[in-house]
């Protein structure tokens, strides 16, 4: 993975509204990078019925227009709150994200439909997305989207992270996939961090490649790394991981999402999904 260069937001106002717009540049400044944020909202009419069982046409329209009005005030205060909170962080705003402005630099897009959606398929021309995480701590659509359709790498941050200066990364490794590709995904992060760790559940420590190839990997890369292995004890393996990576204060964690079959995630729960409600760290993730 090159280090980079686009980077797609989308925004709810579910609460902490400013913490996520500081959060997002702050991960725009440390790439050098070039911010979207997409502020999304639905068409009114998709929940307004018409017809003999519904409500009169008349009707309709007025509250189509309402809801119109109230969506555009909405946008239009929000994106003024993200130019001046741009200005304050020193990253270039600009209406047009095409302009290749000199970096760290971010842009506001309004987009009527469903978020998902969008977000899905406009992270398929971006190099990474960042999904803050959701008031509920529970998986979104949105986020499963974007992890499932995009293609892309996701970057999971707390909802009022408004730091990101990464000097220690902790890396989940089991063996998957969707690891392996987290890891490709991260190399710009861990040439600049300071300390890497490999982090292992005992009972995954024979899976191949296991961590000690992936520290030989690294090394071609010029990375130093070291590889440790936890025992879960009567812990959750992702309990157990987050309490891993807290003693070796990381800055970042790198793992594979829904490395699980989705049944089984959903009814067991599993690592993305705990990591989803509990984490106070940033994620890199993968699919």
């Amino acid at each position: 993975m090159i280090s980079p260069k686009l980077i797609l937001m989308p925004l709810s106002t579910s609460g902490h509204v400013t913490e996520r717009l500081k959060g997002g540049l702050a991960v725009a400044k440390y790439f050098n990078a070039h911010l979207d944020v997409y502020h999304t909202h639905l068409n009114p009419k998709r929940f307004l019925p018409t017809g003999q069982l519904g409500l009169p046409t008349k009707l309709v329209k007025e509250l189509d227009s309402v809801a119109g009005r109230f969506a555009t005030t909405e946008s239009a205060n929000l994106k003024t709150e993200f130019v001046s909170l741009c200005a304050q962080q020193q990253v270039k705003y600009t209406d047009d994200s095409a302009e290749h402005p000199t970096h760290p630099s971010a842009s506001w897009h309004i987009n009527i439909g469903v978020r998902s959606e969008i977000i899905a398929e406009q992270g398929k021309v971006a190099d990474l997305i960042i999904i803050p995480q959701s008031k509920s701590g529970k998986s979104t659509s949105t986020f499963e989207a974007s992890v499932m359709r995009s293609g892309k790498p996701i970057l999971l941050v707390p909802r009022q992270m408004i730091h990101f200066d990464i000097k220690t990364v902790v890396i989940g490794w089991n063996a998957s996939t969707e690891v392996s590709r987290a890891l490709t995904y991260s190399l710009p992060l861990l040439k600049q961090a300071q300390k890497v760790v490999i982090c292992t559940s005992a009972s995954s420590a024979d899976k191949m490649p296991n961590g000690h190839e992936v520290v030989k990997y690294l090394a071609q890369h010029d990375i130093k790394s070291e590889f440790v292995t936890f025992n879960n004890g009567r812990q959750s393996t992702a309990k157990a991981f987050m309490s891993v990576a807290q003693m070796h204060n990381a800055d970042l964690v790198v793992m594979g999402a829904f490395t699980h079959r989705r049944i089984h995630e959903q009814i067991f729960g599993g690592m993305t999904n705990y990591m989803l409600a509990n984490t106070t760290l940033p994620i890199l993730m993968a699919r």
